[in-house]
């Protein structure tokens, strides 16, 4: 195949008339339906390059296989950067820690007394259509430690899926990793010790880990943006209780310099109605990416008395104290809101937080959940 005549062609998949002559904006029509496009030619270059127009019979017919290699070749591309935007989160956040072994090759050393590591093979379709390869090197490592590595790596290649914006999978593997493998890391440090007692302490964590792995329904979200501020979270049992589940509210997204914000509240009378609504939040994959999930709640404890109210930025500093000062000057009792925002890449500055408020403030009016909607709210000040 004519490389100028594919690289000008205008409509590759229908097989409309493509001139082999350099155009303003030259792009790839590509099977399901993206478009790419090249770079603008000079006028003048367009001018010296005109042909006429084809005949019906010279128009070029592109075969199904032909068309198949350009589509791959475009989720190469957004493959390629992916991979290199995922490269330069886990260097700044493993430092030394993380190597590149090849083009396709990274590993990820683990702190334990022999040389463990982590190592990953990207084939051509991480992170938009394959997972990454993992491979755990534990030469000398006790068998407690290779089980438990075997299992987490079965666990984490069963559970993958094909991302929704192309995100790579690569930090959330080795948090993982780590979490499953610290008992039976502290059991080998206190073995070679030789201290019965550090001994003793570390057999009773590891069997103790194991029991509550094998009943507990516990669940811990590893952040999709750490660089950002968010950290882990870790939930009971209480969290999965029927008896905690509460009706979530959500509210309309809306973007502003490719921020987008939306906002998601419950009615909430204790603490594992909180933890309840939080975890079931965090295991939606759309708000799992999300570059900072901030909340705030307040309720009434009726067994002890009191009022009880908390919230979190997560990583987005000051928005969970305002989200808490929304909740008290809106009068809002027994609520949960949280705000998610999904960084675009432009700085908002101040009118971040006037976009949070504005999406908590919405959701808690439609449902009448705040002082206002009830005619309630602050006193006005006197004149």
């Amino acid at each position: 195949m004519d490389s100028a005549t594919v690289r000008n062609g205008d409509h590759l998949a229908s097989g409309q008339p493509v001139s082999s002559a350099p155009v303003e904006n030259p792009r790839w029509a590509l099977p399901n339906g993206d478009v790419v496009r090249g770079p603008k030619v000079p006028q003048k270059q367009r001018k010296q390059h005109q042909s006429p127009a084809m005949t019906p019979a010279e128009q070029p017919e592109w075969s199904q296989p032909e068309a198949e290699v350009l589509h791959d070749n475009f989720i190469k591309l957004l493959s390629d950067a992916g991979v290199e935007e995922e490269k330069d989160v886990l260097e700044a956040i493993y430092g030394a820690e993380f190597e590149i072994l090849g083009a396709a090759e990274w590993r990820i050393r683990f702190p334990s007394p022999h040389d463990s590591a982590l190592r990953l093979l990207l084939p051509a379709g991480y992170p938009c259509t394959e997972p990454p390869v993992p491979i755990f090197d534990c030469e000398g490592a006790s068998e407690p430690l290779r089980h438990a590595a075997a299992d987490a790596i079965c666990e984490l290649t069963e559970n993958w899926e094909p991302p929704m914006e192309g995100e790579g999978c690569i930090y959330q593997w080795v948090e993982r990793l780590r979490e499953c493998l610290e008992p039976a890391l502290a059991l080998e440090v206190a073995q070679r010790e030789e201290s019965d007692e550090s001994y003793a302490v570390a057999l009773q964590a590891q069997e103790a880990y194991t029991e509550a792995s094998a009943s507990s329904k516990g669940f811990t979200f590893l952040p999709a943006n750490p660089q950002y501020g968010q950290r882990r979270r870790t939930f009971d049992d209480t969290a999965f209780e029927a008896a905690n589940a509460v009706d979530i509210k959500r509210g309309e997204p809306f973007t502003d310099r490719k921020s987008t914000f939306q906002a998601f509240a419950a009615k909430v009378s204790n603490q594992g109605q909180v933890n309840w609504a939080l975890r079931m939040l965090l295991e939606d994959r759309k708000i799992a990416v999300a570059t900072h999930n901030m909340f705030a709640y307040r309720f009434r404890d009726e067994v002890r008395g009191i009022q009880v109210a908390d919230n979190e930025d997560d990583g987005e500093d000051g928005a969970g104290s305002k989200l808490a000062e929304l909740l008290q000057l809106a009068d809002c009792e027994d609520v949960f809101v949280m705000v998610s925002r999904w960084y675009g890449g432009i700085h908002l500055g101040s009118d971040r937080f006037k976009h949070i408020s504005r999406a908590a403030s919405s959701l808690l009016d439609e449902h009448g959940w705040s002082g206002r909607s009830q005619g309630r709210g602050a006193p006005k000040k006197k004149k």
